[in-house]
């Protein structure tokens, strides 16, 4: 007993001392004071290259509000941002602090200004100083310290391959990009996928590592590999910009050290130290022309590339109230998933079943090739020779820069026996339909009759007996979701997550034909909220890459994570966009959104 006592004791220290250093914290964090401040990771940078500007908030570990940038349209492009936050103690004090990272890429060279920022967070109005940046041509010293070499641009860069500056609406575009270095490159991540508002985007995957080869660029020899493909379609005519592909490279650098002993004790000088290095493809330009009016077919499925039709049935002969397989198969090279259904016209007295479809697509860094087949059910409710009609679809030949249809050939089934008789929609082949005879109707007044039933027999009475006992139970359940709505912070946070979303996607409704940064704000806020509820974390207080972690361990799909943040993606990039930028594509935006908030409640819910 007393040993038991002993072991109980020694197991309560622990917690009561825990309990002790999280008030101390607690108390620490109420009493740090609120402040704000922004600064940048470098304040020269290379033209063409990266920098991150922070702004971070001591005091909190959110924000009441997004901070309010400067407009930087003129100097500088975005790329994305995360968010991280820190808990330091330190002699019975706790300090915590939120820090948002904007990665940009410097496009103008010059001194510039980044103004003050303005951050609301623990119910004040914040500001930060300004901030000068220098952009300019000379690669500046690299951040790891003044005795290590520097990566000039000439060193480093990324290139967008493009198969095709022309093109015309649904031509399909090939994108490579290539990664140039003459310093040793040990690996790389990308950190800002290409964002291509106005393309449908197919990825063509790498079976196998990038190929690496030597080639000589400029009087340079450099080492060269395709870290990213991608087939691009315009889904609508003018001239179309891509957004630069930014990664992030792990260099290999070897330090140059103050004398040869150095060199000869120094791990680092064996063995090189690894520097991140952001860099990012230029803007790729886009012209997008409308397919010609004159000549096209009233078939035309939109497709521009090639394509081919075949028709078959399973057997050319079939009996009445049986079924025979139709299987109707597109082949196409261009954009497969944007081509429409076929429009069949099957014999009247044939009852069709809804198809089963089924899908291929292969993606390469020449295009993207695939089929799609149709595969019916039919059965006849009459004899005779019946004839299935060709079915023809049209296409834009960009070879020949004219519309081509192709068709299929006709079918005949002989259809054999005894032609159906009565209603026979919706039954198929080997069941047949009852007769029925008619019945007959009563006439006169009908007389309801008690005999040897009991009053426990009434359902009334089981009703009315049963009613408090329902009552009292579905209060008792009232009362335990209030209570769990209060005690419980993530279960309330998630049960309002979808109301709070949709009461920002309709804030935004009201803000589509206003400011677009208004706009994208208010949809990025519903996107952010909503998942920051669904996980009960901080609406701005966490990574990207640890969010789409978690949501794989919770079994979301990769598309619905993707998507999703691809929308996140969006929303910030026209954040910061140059004023005046349009109201074109909110609507669209606001489908996708709530698309992609179904999807992700969806994909949490299953």
């Amino acid at each position: 007993m007393t040993a038991r006592l002993e072991a109980r004791s020694r197991s309560v220290w622990p917690l009561l001392a825990l309990m002790m250093v999280t008030a101390a914290g607690a108390r620490g964090s109420q009493a740090q004071d609120v402040s704000a401040r922004a600064y940048v990771d470098r304040a020269t940078v290379g033209l063409n290259r990266t920098f991150v500007l922070n702004v971070e908030v001591s005091g909190t570990q959110r924000f009441d509000a997004d901070p309010e940038l400067p407009d930087m349209a003129g100097f500088a492009r975005f790329l994305g941002s995360n968010t991280s936050t820190s808990m330091q103690m330190s002699g019975g004090r706790t300090e915590v602090s939120i820090t948002v990272q904007y990665r940009f890429q410097a496009i103008q060279e010059g001194v510039f200004e980044i103004g003050g920022i303005r951050v609301v967070a623990a119910g004040r109005l914040l500001g930060t100083e300004p901030i000068q940046l220098t952009v300019t041509l000379a690669p500046p010293s690299d951040p790891a310290g003044p005795e290590e070499p520097a990566v000039g641009p000439e060193d480093l860069f990324l290139v967008a391959e493009v198969s095709k500056r022309r093109v015309y609406v649904n031509e399909p575009v090939a994108i490579s990009y290539r990664i140039y270095t003459r310093v040793d490159v040990s690996n790389y991540t990308i950190t800002t996928p290409t964002v291509a508002e106005g393309f449908w985007i197919e990825e063509v995957p790498e079976t196998q590592a990038p190929t690496v080869e030597e080639v000589v660029r400029d009087g340079q020899r450099y080492t060269t590999a395709v870290i990213r493909r991608v087939v691009m379609f315009a889904t609508g005519p003018g001239n179309k910009t891509l957004d630069p592909l930014s990664i992030t490279a792990q260099v290999r650098m070897r330090r140059r050290t103050r004398s040869r002993l150095e060199d000869l004790f120094s791990r680092s000088s064996l063995f090189g130290t690894v520097v991140p290095i952001e860099v990012a493809s230029d803007p790729v330009e886009i012209e997008v022309v409308p397919l010609p009016e004159s000549g096209r077919p009233a078939d035309f499925t939109g497709l521009v590339g090639s394509l081919g039709l075949t028709a078959s049935i399973d057997r050319p002969s079939v009996e009445t109230n049986d079924a025979v397989t139709f299987n109707f198969r597109i082949s196409a090279e261009g954009n497969v998933r944007s081509l429409p259904a076929p429009e069949i016209r099957f014999p009247a007295d044939f009852e069709v079943f809804p198809p089963e479809v089924s899908q291929s697509i292969e993606r390469s860094a020449s295009g993207v090739t695939g089929s799609r087949t149709y595969e019916y059910v039919l059965i006849p409710r009459a004899p005779g020779e019946r004839a299935i009609p060709p079915v023809s679809m049209s296409y834009f030949d960009v070879a020949t820069g004219r519309y081509a249809t192709v068709t299929t050939r006709p079918l005949t089934i002989d259809v054999t026996g005894d032609p159906v008789v009565g209603p026979t929609r919706g039954v198929r082949a080997g069941i047949e339909t009852l007769r029925e005879d008619i019945r007959f109707i009563r006439i006169g007044d009908p007389r309801f009759v008690r005999s040897g039933r009991s009053l426990f027999d009434e359902p009334t009475f089981w009703v009315l007996a049963l009613l408090p006992l329902v009552a009292v139970t579905g209060a008792a359940g009232v009362r335990r979701h209030h209570d769990r709505l209060e005690g419980d912070v993530a279960y309330a946070r998630g049960r309002r997550a979808g109301r709070v979303a949709r009461k920002r996607l309709q804030k935004a409704q009201s803000l589509k034909d206003g400011d677009a940064k208004e706009f994208y704000a208010e949809v990025g806020r519903a996107l952010r909220g909503f998942m920051a509820d669904r996980l009960n974390v901080a609406e701005l207080g966490f990574l990207a890459h640890e969010v789409a972690a978690e949501l794989g361990r919770r079994g979301v799909g990769q598309d619905v994570i993707q998507e999703y943040g691809d929308c996140i993606e969006i929303c910030d990039r026209h954040r910061f966009a140059p004023s005046g930028s349009g109201t074109k594509g909110h609507e669209a935006m606001l489908e996708r959104a709530a698309s992609a908030i179904t999807g992700l409640e969806e994909g949490l819910t299953t």
